[in-house]
């Protein structure tokens, strides 16, 4: 800019500004075939899918059979990411809990798929500004999305409906559910059903969401992924945007506290190498 802006020579401009001259005549090498395959990949993944960072974008990539061979190592995908102005965010760092039951003792883990259960309600509007609940259930072994029910409202026998249609796709009912103390969730509906189906409950303590971290963090991603970018106008469009998503989530976007796996792959993996312990 010193030298075409301003009219300064290339040694006063380089001195003054403390860049080497040798460096300044190096022009950058010509961009390969397979490197402008993998710009436009990366720019048509950031346009279908926003709020994706490299990390998840570099995961989709390893999945496609058409970059088998292509050197997708971390630091090139973030280059290129930066290169193309994309989104590039810094990880945040988790904070320490500091609310009541921080310190308590590990709870319940799930240990296989439909180990754990966990539900919750997130609550949004439409564009008409009427009032709009999603009931969000997620298997927290696999992370698989179960379930994105939106209604206007609910009662304990739409959940109850909700299970049962989970129960009879997965083929297999949960051993515990993990809730808070919605009235929902409480109400003599439920809990008779969970003695019925033989499910125990594992409540969470009032005013503790960390405690139910899984469904927060789902019910985060949801947000920021899905309802963030959407108008909603009325409820068969909810109902479309939802079962989308939990399309999208559960098939394509991986995720990475399964080793950059989609929940669908993880489930289907752990089919495979455990088909004996099911049997």
């Amino acid at each position: 800019m010193a030298v075409e802006k301003f009219g300064a020579s290339e040694r006063f401009a380089c001195a003054l500004l403390g860049q080497n001259r040798s460096a300044f005549r190096k022009k950058k090498p010509d961009m390969g075939f397979e490197e402008m395959q993998l710009r436009a990949e990366l720019r048509a993944v950031a346009v279908k899918h926003p709020a994706w960072g490299w990390r998840k974008a570099r995961w989709h990539l390893l999945a496609q059979p058409a970059w088998d061979g292509v050197a997708l190592n971390r630091k090139r995908i973030r280059r290129l990411w930066r290169d193309e102005g994309l989104t590039c965010k810094p990880k945040a760092r988790k904070k320490r809990r500091t609310g009541p039951g921080a310190g308590e003792q590990k709870r319940l883990t799930a240990q296989y798929p439909m180990h754990v259960v966990s539900f919750d309600f997130q609550s949004d509007v439409t564009s008409c500004g009427r009032h709009i609940r999603f009931f969000n259930v997620i298997d927290e072994y696999t992370r698989t999305a179960l379930a994105i029910i939106p209604r206007r409202s609910f009662k304990a026998a739409d959940v109850v409906a909700v299970l049962e249609n989970i129960i009879a796709e997965t083929g297999t009912a949960p051993a515990y559910v993990r809730c808070d103390n919605g009235p929902e969730f409480t109400a003599a509906a439920l809990i008779e059903w969970c003695n019925t189906v033989g499910v125990d409950t594992a409540f969470i303590d009032p005013g503790s969401p960390w405690q139910n971290g899984f469904i927060e963090s789902f019910n985060a991603q949801f947000r920021r992924e899905q309802l963030t970018g959407e108008i909603m106008d009325t409820m068969a469009e909810a109902k479309y945007l939802a079962a989308e998503w939990k399309a999208i989530y559960n098939h394509e976007r991986p995720h990475g506290s399964l080793d950059g796996m989609t929940p669908y792959r993880y489930w289907e993996t752990w089919t495979q190498e455990n088909q004996l312990a099911i049997a």
